[in-house]
């Protein structure tokens, strides 16, 4: 009896990456609702893809020369796949110069050391990442976990991945047919339905929204029902891969600055910028490992699995 062969690929990192870290960062905020684990060494991911909203899953290992290798589960292209686990990943950017930004100012030295071959994980794609803005609004973010995870368990996609059995989030027209759901109250519902009527017509296209400039991305996504200024730069920033952009919206990452950098009084937006001169080009970057610095895991995240 023959085997198929699933579809594979391979992403070569530019600069240092460890796809460990990345486990780890996942680890530290939410794992995805799964049963069953991952063999040591993979890390299992499951999402929708960008076209058509098909759910899908991908086993991630890496090898002693640092390529990411992917195996696809679900029905989608190689080529489809790899462009999203590279967005999710932060493997689509060159991170070569991630190294100097630490020389140049030595609390990222610090974060580099901590954190060795991290770069950001980001939400699979605007949509998820919104609708998790929409759940967690004026609730603690177990409750708002538990929601998502009800979700995606519920009304959306199981996903075996050799064994382990994950549970991608809805499609979009699954949202738009929701009449009621434990956990959704007020108007979080209706926010809901709109999001998914929004997604089912193209108009939160990942990579559409990530090739708008940031401000006119942000007048853009404000326009989503119960999306507010915070909300639409959680997607900007962790959704659409921004690597040289800074939250403005991010209460907690200051307090963490004042404390890494021994400053009086939390940064105004004057001393921030200064600050962030010497992160240049990947102040983002830097952002969420000082949010990870914190102890209080990914900051600005998603929930997803790993092994």
């Amino acid at each position: 009896m023959s085997i198929a062969v699933r579809p594979a690929f391979e992403i070569s990192p530019a600069g240092d990456y460890s796809l460990r870290a990345s486990a780890d960062f996942i680890g530290a905020w939410h794992e995805a609702p799964s049963e069953g684990e991952a063999a040591g060494g993979h890390l299992h991911l499951a999402f929708l893809t960008d076209a058509g909203w098909k759910p899908v899953g991908v086993c991630l290992t890496q090898s002693a020369d640092s390529h990411v290798h992917g195996e696809v589960y679900g029905d989608a292209t190689a080529p489809e796949v790899q462009a999203k686990v590279a967005r999710i990943l932060s493997l689509d950017v060159d991170g070569s110069g991630w190294p100097e930004v630490g020389l140049r100012d030595p609390v990222v030295g610090r974060l580099q050391r901590m954190f060795p071959g991290f770069r950001p994980v980001n939400w699979s794609d605007a949509y998820e990442a919104a609708a998790w803005c929409l759940i967690s609004t004026r609730v603690s973010m177990r409750q708002a976990q538990g929601v998502k995870d009800r979700l995606a368990r519920e009304i959306g996609h199981e996903v075996d991945i050799h064994g382990h059995r994950m549970y991608a989030f809805p499609e979009p027209s699954r949202l738009v047919k929701l009449e009621s759901f434990r956990g959704l109250a007020g108007r979080k519902l209706e926010y809901m339905n709109k999001l998914g009527e929004a997604a089912t017509a193209d108009w939160l296209d990942t990579e559409r929204l990530r090739a708008m400039a940031p401000e006119e991305c942000l007048v853009e996504l404000r326009r989503l029902s119960g999306i507010g200024e915070w909300g639409a730069q959680l997607i900007r920033l962790r959704a659409l891969s921004a690597v040289d952009e800074m939250p403005t919206a991010e209460r907690r990452l200051l307090a963490v600055l004042r404390e890494a950098y021994g400053l009086q009084r939390e940064p105004d937006n004057a001393t921030l910028e200064g600050l962030s001169e010497a992160w240049r080009p990947y102040r983002m970057w830097v952002c969420v490992s000082l949010r990870r610095s914190g102890g209080e895991g990914a900051g600005m995240m998603h929930s997803r699995a790993s092994g």
